[in-house]
């Protein structure tokens, strides 16, 4: 494969394949549909009580079945994510390719060295004062190697930046656990990344790669 087009198109069937076995996760999400109770009035009260048990009573079956795909639901998030990271694989492969950058952002000088495999990755729209393409790089690298706990830079240096936030409003800073690799629930992150992307299709995928790397 001698160009980004070329690339794409012989890789195209396996990424919307690994989309497909994604999505296929949600089938536990939309059946039964969520059985809602609704109450007007106090619901520190006794009548409120009797008319919860009497609801769920009437619904426990449903509500078994939903409770059931929920639990199956939160129990495949390894699986999920597993897959997302092979799609932040097949990205950062195209980037590894075919980016010609070697320009560091002056925000990231002092873990990139110009002219390296990192540099290729300081590429694509900012998100959260980060390249697109140093995400991908980051959460490949996680998702890739998600049992260690020490990574080589600019990985670090992303996910710190994806983890903690300021609040304006509260004046104070905050970490996000979605991208927390310090934190105790230290996983596989790649969903999460994928999220922050906006990569949840295969359309949406192959345009940034495109415009990552100058092919649209």
């Amino acid at each position: 494969m001698e160009t980004i087009d070329q690339y794409l198109k012989q890789t195209e069937s396996a990424v919307k394949r690994i989309y497909d076995s994604y999505y296929s996760y949600y089938e536990l999400m939309k059946e039964p549909e969520r059985p809602v109770f609704f109450y007007c009035g106090d619901t520190n009260t006794e009548e409120y009580r009797k008319e919860r048990d009497k609801w769920e009573e009437e619904n426990k079956d449903i509500i078994g079945e939903r409770t059931k795909r929920d639990n199956e639901f939160a129990f495949e998030t390894f699986a999920r994510s597993t897959l997302c990271g092979a799609i932040l694989q097949f990205g950062y492969t195209a980037i590894k390719l075919f980016s010609n950058n070697t320009t560091v952002p002056h925000e990231f000088k002092n873990v990139i060295k110009e002219n390296t495999s990192a540099a290729k990755f300081c590429i694509g729209r900012v998100i959260e004062d980060i390249p697109s393409g140093l995400i991908v790089f980051a959460g490949r690298n996680q998702a890739m190697h998600y049992e260690d706990k020490k990574f080589n830079e600019p990985t670090p240096t992303v996910f710190y930046r994806l983890c903690n936030y300021y609040s304006e409003r509260f004046q104070k800073w905050y970490k996000n656990s979605y991208f927390d690799l310090d934190g105790s629930n230290h996983g596989h992150f790649a969903e999460n990344i994928l999220n922050k992307l906006e990569w949840m299709n295969y359309s949406l995928y192959e345009q940034e790669i495109r415009k990552m790397l100058d092919a649209i």
